[in-house]
């Protein structure tokens, strides 16, 4: 039974076990879209701070043998970009970028956060990260970057929602983001957590065993932004 788990390990890097609770309730659609990101808007400017930034993707192992697989936290200080609050606030925007090429693989800390154990054997974090980057998925080379950038913002000014154009690998969807904001006079803090869909934006989940063994279509996010003022 163990060679068999470390061979299925070796076929699904990406594979992430059962024993993650199941994606929360609430997936944010990706849509197809006519929509266009607004001109930007005149108002008080942020640009974020990568290093002070965090991202987590949580993905987890789907199917009847899901449980050979293991859970594996994506992230790392890949965010960049700006945002500009106006007035009204409803009119504010923002664009923001990931990295790819600066996405890491199961931080031991990221791990625990996230109820895991923290040590994964380090063939497959590298194998998860090859083929993260790997032409199949987000084709790093490319498309070395995923793109944010807003459409409209609905809500109150400490808890909005952001319709955002995402750009995954070439493919731009739109989607609802919730956010919980923090906006002092020098600093921003954007926070929050959603599911999208691999296969909302094309992307088709790795599979083996004839599907016996994949990983989940859904993705958790979880994202704080650390923003200040423009000098």
């Amino acid at each position: 039974m163990k060679k068999l788990s470390l061979a299925l390990v070796a076929m699904l890097p990406l594979a992430a076990c059962q024993t993650l609770p199941p994606a929360a309730d609430g997936v944010s659609p990706a849509r197809l879209t006519e929509a266009r990101a607004l001109p930007w808007p005149e108002g008080r400017r942020y640009v974020v701070d990568p290093a002070a930034s965090e991202l987590r993707l949580v993905v987890r192992a789907d199917g009847p043998m899901a449980r050979f697989g293991h859970p594996h936290v994506i992230g790392g200080p890949a965010i960049g970009g700006e945002i500009a609050l106006a007035e009204p606030f409803h009119e504010s925007a923002l664009r923001l970028s990931i990295t790819v090429n600066e996405l890491r693989v199961d931080d031991p800390d990221w791990r625990v956060a996230e109820g895991f154990e923290p040590d994964m054997d380090e063939d497959a974090i590298a194998g998860t990260r090859r083929n993260l980057l790997s032409a199949e998925l987000l084709d790093a080379e490319s498309h070395p970057e995923i793109r944010i950038e807003s459409v409209a913002i609905s809500g109150p000014d400490w808890q909005p929602d952001i319709e955002a154009l995402v750009t995954v690998a070439g493919e731009t969807r739109q989607l609802t983001v919730p956010v919980t904001l923090t906006i002092e006079a020098e600093s921003l803090t954007a926070a929050g957590r959603f599911v999208i869909r691999q296969s909302d934006f094309g992307l088709k989940p790795f599979a083996a065993a004839g599907g016996a063994l994949r990983v989940a279509d859904e993705i958790l996010i979880r994202f704080r932004i650390e923003a200040e003022t423009a000098r």
